[in-house]
């Protein structure tokens, strides 16, 4: 790369957009989390292309990608329990339903004359 200092730009960049991630995951926040995982694409991109990097740009990236990792293993964690948390939700109401169409049936049953 061109000079260290754009680099730790890019990197600092890159790394707040992870961190805004991981607190728009935290809050639930999924559309936002979308919208900076798309921000976050080309400037990973851009960082990771760069054909002339030096051994030490090298062991920062490295770095980098690592930290980027975690924060994604985390925000998928956080996701995943959301559907669930979401799934075991519509099961309770689906149940629920299909309690309140028992009773009513049986309501029926019992109040029809006979």
């Amino acid at each position: 790369m061109e000079d260290l200092s754009a680099l730790a730009l890019e990197v600092e960049g890159l790394l707040g957009l992870c961190r805004s991630m991981l607190m728009a995951a935290e809050v639930m926040e999924w559309e936002e989390v979308e919208r900076l995982e798309r921000e976050r694409m080309p400037v990973m991109e851009k960082l990771f292309s760069s054909a002339d990097l030096s051994d030490h740009d090298v062991a920062l990236l490295t770095r980098v990608i690592e930290q980027v990792q975690t924060v994604d293993k985390v925000v998928i964690s956080l996701a995943e329990a959301e559907r669930d948390r979401a799934a075991q939700e519509l099961r309770m109401l689906r149940n629920s339903r299909q309690g309140e169409q028992v009773y009513w049936s049986a309501e029926n049953e019992c109040s029809s004359p006979g």
